[in-house]
């Protein structure tokens, strides 16, 4: 489970990232810091579209853990409606208010033309990217992982292909790398579809009356769990705020980290979707071993990952500087998270385990508190206090002290709850 879901993720990842070094070799610092704005952004539209495939999962996952799967089709067919819906509503908020988001967020003069250009093409891919993640989380319920791992592969490829062709041949720089990825995630839509319908044949036909029974069900999940990975972006957005107080150079800089974050820790970002279908299954099973088992195997290996990769990190700094033409204030970001920052994910991680955790064991609200206090008190504080003591560095450092501290506070209260579960 987690092996497809890395390599599905990866392949946006690493697409994220030959877009940076695309863009890096047009020599124009004010178009990664526009990628950095216009990300910042975009990444809010990417947590609802999580939050709603963990309802999907969840919800999914626990019907097929107790064989009523009539029902678990018709859960999926709800998630699939609900999903596009409010996509489509919040990538229309954004798409009309996206001058005043952007000035907000620091971006100025031809650098907030430049990310407002790529975020609203951008935007008319989410809704399609949504349901196609949707349809994914769907497949890894049923065991059937390879499926959708096959999806993102291709969008992957076709985004790749497509890049250097729009930003280079027909000479349109970030418009061309939005253009490319929209017609790579509707490629990926398209084989989801297929194998749903063909291959897994998980497909049913609904009413109102069940549409509202499910609805119910989904959004009990769904709005805390919203709460809870909509935190990230908004962290995101702050810091994005506070690095553009220090100049384009240094927002830059955060672009490449923010691109390279996924990339290197790929697998922790799989691990979610990873272990929330075999929680929660075993949830529906009450086989409370397994779940125990499954988050101590999980931290385990995460704990070794990121030792692993923090220590490349370390050794390839340099390279990386050379790599993506960073200079000043993005060099100095670009070296200091690779020395100091990175090993700091291991406490990233945690949190999402434990979340992930908590929103599969019947938890999602505390989850959601745990996240929101994240965000008020374990960001704004701790980066508000890095800048002002540290500068730009600062801000990498606050953001890493806050994640320890609530990450050691999300795994206790786990293994709490796992005690409970054990001894009821």
């Amino acid at each position: 489970m987690a092996l497809t879901n890395v390599i599905g993720l990866s392949v946006f990842f690493v697409v994220d990232l030959v877009d940076i070094y695309f863009i890096s070799l047009l020599n124009q610092p004010l178009l990664l810091s526009a990628i950095a704005y216009a990300a910042a952004i975009l990444f809010f539209t990417t947590s609802l579209t999580i939050a709603m495939m963990i309802a999907n999962s969840v919800v999914v996952a626990r019907l097929i853990g107790q064989q009523q799967y009539q029902q678990a089709k018709q859960a999926a067919m709800t998630c699939y409606m609900i999903t596009f819906t409010i996509s489509l509503l919040v990538s229309f908020i954004i798409f009309n208010n996206a001058n005043t988001l952007l000035t907000l967020l620091g971006a100025q003069g031809n650098e907030l033309q430049s990310a407002k250009d790529y975020l609203n093409i951008t935007l008319i891919a989410t809704p399609i990217v949504a349901l196609g993640m949707q349809i994914n989380a769907t497949l890894r319920s049923l065991g059937k992982a390879k499926l959708g791992m096959y999806c993102t592969i291709t969008a992957g490829v076709v985004n790749i292909i497509l890049d250097p062709l729009f930003i280079f041949y027909f000479e349109l720089d970030l418009k061309g790398a939005a253009f490319a990825s929209l017609i790579a995630k509707s490629t990926m839509l398209l084989l989801a579809i297929y194998y749903l319908l063909v291959k897994a044949r998980f497909i049913t036909r609904i009413g109102l009356v069940d549409i509202k029974k499910h609805s119910q069900f989904i959004f009990k999940v769904a709005i805390p769990v919203s709460l809870t990975q909509v935190a990230t972006p908004l962290s995101q957005l702050f810091i994005t705020y506070e690095i553009a107080k220090y100049g384009t150079s240094f927002v830059a800089g955060w672009a490449i980290i923010s691109r390279l974050i996924p990339v290197v820790f790929m697998m922790l970002f799989a691990m979610p979707g990873a272990i929330g279908p075999i929680i929660s299954q075993n949830v529906g099973a009450t086989q409370f071993k397994r779940v125990r088992t499954t988050l101590n195997q999980s931290l385990n290996f995460i704990i070794k990952y990121v030792f692993v990769l923090a220590l490349v990190l370390s050794l390839l700094q340099e390279y990386l500087v050379t790599l993506f033409n960073a200079q000043n204030g993005a060099a100095i970001m670009i070296r200091f998270f690779c020395q100091y920052i990175s090993i700091s994910f291991i406490f990233v991680a945690m949190n999402l385990v434990a979340m992930s955790f908590l929103n599969n064991v019947g938890y999602p609200k505390l989850a959601s508190m745990l996240n929101l206090a994240k965000l008020s008190l374990g960001t704004i504080p701790f980066v508000s206090i890095g800048a002002y003591y540290y500068g730009a560095q600062g801000i990498l450092i606050g953001q890493a002290l806050g994640s320890v501290v609530f990450a050691l506070i999300a795994i206790m209260l786990c293994y709490q709850i796992l005690r409970k579960l054990d001894y009821n």
